[in-house]
């Protein structure tokens, strides 16, 4: 008798090594995977602007990465005595100006320079859902716990995603024509927006990302089926039950694994590994600095 529907991979024209970099983007499902990656030596960038939840504030950051869109003023904000970044997570928040910019300028210029050489970047889209300052007139990465009246909500509809990424892909590949994009939807549900309501923002996801897939450059990894139509057990969810459990995470990495390493690769990770255990997983790295 069969108790589940384990998923079936699909299978990938590549293989990421320790000679690749990295670069990881979007939800906190982005963070789990890309801190995987990091902690275990591979040339590794996770979310350098903070966690990121919807297809715009993804671009948005992509185009200040590739310089298209400028970081200026708009931006800026002072609120309950420090100064924020409406493209950046509340961690680059700080009491003086000077410093708050300083670290803006840094992680700009960090990924910047990353994303010239990324032979893969990983984009976990979370939601379909995004905000709107209305003094500002500004799309905003991150509210900053500013009151819900000082914004718009607005859901993406498929059109528009396709057709914003479907710029920002041919203009990253213009700058790095070597650069893999493996997109994916984050299993983690946002039950704040309605049960129905999440439905329908991963649905949007889902479709846009399967017009936006070639055989080529742009891929898709499903850890979102993984989690809903694999696991499909309370089991493997966390105790909010919206995002999934360490368990659950561990399982979608061993599917990584098996689709995206050669067996070379996995005789060095599990080196790694082993060497991050008795180490007190401390970070290790392996790849070539200069690569």
């Amino acid at each position: 008798m069969k108790f589940r529907t384990e998923i079936t991979i699909p299978s990938y024209p590549f293989n990421i090594t320790y000679d690749d970099r990295l670069l990881f983007l979007g939800s906190c499902f982005s963070d789990h995977i890309g801190n995987y990656f990091k902690s275990n030596g591979f040339n590794s960038l996770v979310n350098p602007f903070g966690t990121l939840f919807n297809p715009f504030s993804i671009k948005l950051v992509l185009d200040m990465a590739c310089g298209k869109e400028i970081f200026d003023e708009r931006y800026i904000d002072f609120f309950n005595d420090r100064w924020i970044s409406f493209a950046h997570h509340g961690k680059f928040s700080h009491p003086d100006k000077s410093t708050f910019l300083t670290k803006i300028q840094q992680v700009l210029d960090d990924t910047h320079r990353m994303l010239k050489q990324t032979d893969y970047l990983f984009i976990t889209f979370g939601t379909a859902y995004h905000y709107r300052h209305l003094a500002k007139d500004l799309e905003v990465v991150n509210c900053h716990k500013i009151p819900a009246k000082e914004f718009e909500k607005n859901r993406l509809t498929v059109t528009e995603i396709v057709v914003i990424y479907q710029d920002l892909i041919q203009r990253l590949s213009s700058q790095n024509n070597e650069l893999k994009i493996i997109f994916t939807v984050s299993p983690v549900r946002h039950l704040g927006d309605g049960f129905h309501e999440n439905q329908l923002s991963k649905s949007i996801l889902h479709i846009a990302i399967d017009e936006l897939v070639d055989s080529e450059r742009i891929f898709y990894f499903p850890a979102y089926e993984i989690v809903q139509d694999d696991l499909r057990d309370y089991r493997f969810y966390a105790k909010d039950l919206c995002h999934p459990s360490e368990s659950g995470i561990d399982y979608i990495k061993e599917k990584l694994e098996t689709v995206f390493f050669s067996n070379e690769t996995l005789e060095k990770l599990r080196e790694v590994e082993k060497i991050n255990k008795l180490g007190g997983h401390r970070e290790v790295r392996i790849f070539t600095p200069n690569h």
